[in-house]
This record gives structure tokens, C-alpha cells and sequence, in this order.
């Protein structure tokens, strides 16, 4: 697999090519390469982060700056596999709040409550419709507004694992790019830069565009690497044995 490139190393590369004697135009040039990953991460390179958070006393975890949606939550148990949460849209996104609407620590200490809403005075009232068997190790769910996810009594002083989809940014700005998908990016970034110019005739324009999504097509086909064998077991999916006669 060709290694990553430096979001950084394309960026001078492009300003050499568009033949820019000078740096004064790299800031311009970053926020189009930045915006050309974000693009590509969501269509094409789906990259795949995987943190371990550790749970809040608020029976919360803040979400990665550069989270976009998640593929997995659950726990790292010792036989070494991650054990999925369950989902319960029925818990609540703000636990203990005081009357100036600031939050107040949770104490454990007494006896667990029951998440959800299938509870009353911390007993169990009924069966938990809706969220399917098996989920033991406790719930969650996804509060959007506040940028984080909400958990079940049963997750509190743990560590929960989080498998999401990046969008791509990097806090310390060494943002990287599949090789594989690197002529994709130059190909965004110059149909951006000169999109909004007065001076560039709209053929031209058009021209940058078709060349963004036939480089973008390029290097879906490239990523997926689609082999026969893939090819192979999707011809076969459909294939079920029948009753001979």
C-alpha cells in the first residue's frame, strides 16, 4: 500500500505548478487542500480512527474534534475483542443539572440506577423494546448538540472504545492524504482556485471541474482495489441450495 502524503508537501507542489515565486498564497492554497480532504474522506477514503475514552463522572465522553459519525462503540475486554453497547434513545442527555443548568457530578456510591425509560425509583418496570438481546454492558447515545455521547450507569469510572469515521483534519495541522487519491486532491484544489476568477475563461473552469470528479472516479477505483475474489464471493451471495427432486 503506497504510503501517506503530507497535506503540506502537495500544497507547495501546486503553488510550484500554478508557478507562485513565492509563499504568500499557502494559506489560500491550505484551506483548499483541507476542504479537498474533507471531500474525499466523505466520499472515497472513509478513514477509520479508533480512540479510548475514558467515561466522565457526568456518565459522558466528548467526541474527537474531527468525528464525523462512529462505526463502533463498546468495551476492550481481556480476550482482546471490543463487546458493542447497545443503543437507548430513551436516555437522558442531561443527567443531574442544578437550576443555573450546570451539570453535577454523579456519586455511584448507593445503590445503580436503571438507564432508559423503562425504569421508575431505580427498579426495572418493564422489557426493553426496541433495542434488541444480548447487550450487557451498557448503553449510549449520541448528543449532536453538545458534541458528545451520553452513557448508562453501568459505564461509570470505565473506558469506552470508539471506533468513527475522520474527517480527515489533524489538531497539530501534519494532515496526510492516500498517495492514492493525491492527483484527486491537486485536481479539487485547482478547480477551486480558480472557480470564482474573473479572469479565467468559463471553458476552462468547466474543464477543472470534469477533471475533479474523473480523478475523484479514479481514485475510488484505485482505493477499492476490487479483487476476483470479491468478485467471486458477491456472484456467489445469492447463490441457495435448493431440495433435489
Amino acid at each position: 500500500m503506497p504510503k501517506d502524503v503530507k497535506l503540506n508537501e502537495v500544497v507547495k507542489s501546486l503553488l510550484i505548478q500554478h508557478g507562485e515565486q513565492t509563499e504568500h498564497k499557502y494559506m489560500m492554497y491550505l484551506e483548499a487542500a483541507i476542504r479537498g480532504l474533507k471531500e474525499l474522506t466523505f466520499d472515497i477514503l472513509q478513514n477509520i480512527k479508533s480512540e479510548t475514552l475514558i467515561v466522565n463522572d457526568n456518565l459522558t465522553v466528548d467526541l474527537p474534534c474531527d468525528y464525523v459519525n462512529y462505526t463502533r462503540i463498546g468495551l476492550c475486554r481481556s480476550h482482546g475483542r471490543i463487546e458493542t453497547l447497545g443503543y437507548d434513545e430513551y436516555l437522558c442527555t442531561q443527567h443531574n443539572v442544578d437550576v443555573c443548568g450546570d451539570e453535577i457530578a454523579n456519586d455511584f456510591s448507593g445503590e445503580s440506577s436503571v438507564s432508559g425509560g423503562n425504569s421508575r425509583n431505580g427498579e426495572l418496570t418493564g422489557g426493553w423494546y426496541g433495542l434488541g438481546g444480548g447487550y450487557r454492558n451498557g448503553y449510549y447515545r449520541i448528543d449532536r448538540d453538545k458534541a458528545r455521547i451520553v452513557l448508562s450507569s453501568e459505564l461509570a469510572g470505565q473506558s469506552i472504545v470508539l471506533e468513527y469515521v475522520s474527517d480527515g483534519s489533524n489538531p497539530n495541522g501534519d494532515m496526510k492524504i492516500n498517495a492514492l487519491a493525491e492527483e484527486a486532491l491537486r485536481a479539487y484544489m485547482h478547480w477551486k482556485l480558480i472557480q470564482r476568477r474573473n479572469g479565467v475563461p468559463m471553458q476552462e473552469k468547466e474543464a477543472a471541474r470534469r477533471d475533479w470528479y474523473n480523478e475523484k472516479r479514479l481514485a475510488r477505483a484505485r482505493i477499492v482495489n476490487f479483487t476476483p475474489d470479491q468478485a467471486w464471493r458477491i456472484s456467489r451471495k445469492q447463490v441457495k441450495q435448493s431440495p433435489k427432486f
